[in-house]
């Protein structure tokens, strides 16, 4: 790839580029979501080579994201107006560079510098297949599978006739279980060699597997488990009348019209709603990659992922809590720290795409907070409070903001323009808050009687917020400090 400056996040030389220091993960991701703002811009603007420029940066600072991969290539394909060759010969230096430093770095099992090496040589021709190969088998050593799947996607899909292309695509594809796509694969293979006899073999597993997988035979413990399965067929393959499973019913649709991303979003949604996020999300993948990026697609994908985070996280805490071991309960809170910068950065995206959205610029000011990070936090408070639905829950937080800032007087003014909107049937807790830290703020002024007063809204709701009740004793005894 190009160097990309953004602060002090240009690549080294050094082979651990992307992840030499733990503790620099979330500056990497804040230069990241910058990165990706202004690439996103510049795709709407058909702006190509800046966009190129800033998804190469986003993806040298999140290698492990095949989104950002994804931009930068398609974007890639726009710079050169989808010619289906890149800069030519002109750039043929260039590319042969590119290609030496990748056949050096394999020899040496050098495999981040081979990935470096194949995006800078993609970066001349987005369709080279040996690059994307190449690039698909160094994902793999690195632990990188999403990207090495979208690697071979689009290898196979720029040398459909090149039968060793296709057939690691498609053995990529048996050995992660997404068996029907490995059988469409090996169909590509069959066409590219119909005398390959062992390709029928390598399509009948499919089936078998599918089978297996669907149905869970291989978890039957029984013939009586197997005939428990009424839609068990005679040679093992589920069978649905069209009508009786909608999620078959919107594949078969996809067999049919496979170039139609109308078919994928819906078989997307499907499967979200019945809690499939993993495989949704694989779906609206192929669906962002048929509109090329569509930003609304973008956006469907940038959903589920987070899903898949917060059911990933989901089963880690229930690990943790079940084994007790320190390791698990660090593994929990990392992973904590993950969702919530990828939530930043989702929101952070499309706070800019949809400025008049109050509710995204409230939301992403809630993760600043929880970062201590007052001074992003602010404007997008500021901002939200004059939404007349997020007023009370804004200023608030803005007061609480302010409060940790050590900006006393303006977190006080903050929570008085509150007071006059505060219910105690319908929100209790900001009720209770605004007061509470009301209070607090007379307190650190030195005016003792309003905090004495709003320390007395908070016990006639709840006597034991908090400490209100030992603060207020303090206060009408003196022996406050």
């Amino acid at each position: 790839m190009a160097t990309a400056v953004c602060g002090g996040c240009e690549n080294d030389g050094n082979d651990n580029n992307f992840r030499k220091d733990d503790d620099m993960s979330d500056d990497k991701t804040r230069w990241a979501a910058e990165w990706y703002r202004k690439g996103n811009d510049a795709m709407q603007k058909q702006n190509w080579g800046l966009a190129v420029e800033s998804f190469s940066a986003c993806a040298k600072l999140v290698p492990d994201n095949v989104v950002f991969r994804q931009l930068l290539r398609n974007c890639t394909k726009k710079k050169y107006n989808d010619n289906g060759k890149g800069a030519g010969m002109m750039s043929m230096l260039s590319m042969n560079s590119a290609k030496g430093k990748v056949k050096k770095a394999k020899a040496a099992e050098d495999w981040q510098t081979v990935d470096l090496a194949c995006e800078e040589g993609l970066l001349i021709n987005p369709w080279d297949t040996y690059l994307l190969v190449e690039l698909g088998a160094a994902s793999l050593k690195l632990d990188r599978g999403e990207v090495a799947r979208s690697a071979y996607f689009d290898a196979a899909k720029a040398a459909p006739k090149d039968k060793a292309v296709v057939m690691a695509f498609a053995e990529l594809l048996y050995d992660r279980g997404e068996f029907m796509e490995a059988r469409k694969a090996f169909q590509m293979a069959k066409a590219a060699d119909p005398n390959d006899l062992t390709l029928d073999k390598k399509i009948n597993d499919c089936d078998v597997k599918d089978t297996e997988k669907k149905g869970k035979w291989d978890q039957a413990e029984s013939t009586k488990d197997v005939m428990a399965n009424p839609n068990a067929g005679m040679r093992g393959q589920t069978r649905y009348a069209p009508g009786e499973d909608k999620e078959t019913d919107l594949r078969q649709l996809i067999r049919k019209e496979p170039d139609r991303y109308e078919n994928y979003v819906n078989l997307s949604d499907h499967l979200k709603q019945n809690k499939k996020f993993d495989d949704a999300l694989e779906i609206m993948q192929k669906a962002l990659e048929l509109t090329g990026n569509d930003p609304n697609i973008r956006e469907k994908v940038e959903d589920l992922e987070l899903l898949v985070y917060e059911q990933n996280l989901s089963i880690a805490k229930e690990r943790a809590d079940d084994s007790g071991a320190a390791e698990d309960r660090k593994k929990v809170a990392e992973m904590v720290n993950e969702l919530r910068q990828r939530r930043i950065e989702v929101l952070a995206s499309r706070e800019q795409r949809y400025p008049a959205n109050m509710n995204i610029k409230y939301e992403l000011a809630q993760l600043y907070m929880q970062l201590q990070k007052w001074p992003q936090a602010i404007p997008l408070l500021q901002r939200s409070s004059q939404d007349p639905r997020l007023k009370v829950k804004a200023l608030v937080s803005l007061g609480k903001s302010f409060m940790y800032d050590k900006k006393i007087p303006l977190a006080k003014s903050q929570f008085e323009r509150a007071v006059p909107d505060l219910d105690p049937n319908a929100a209790p807790e900001t009720f209770l808050e605004c007061h509470y830290w009301l209070a607090r703020c007379a307190e650190a002024l030195k005016d003792n009687g309003t905090a004495e007063k709003h320390f007395g809204e908070v016990l006639v709701v709840d006597y034991e917020y908090k400490d209100a009740r030992e603060r207020l004793e303090k206060l009408q005894t003196g022996g406050n400090d």
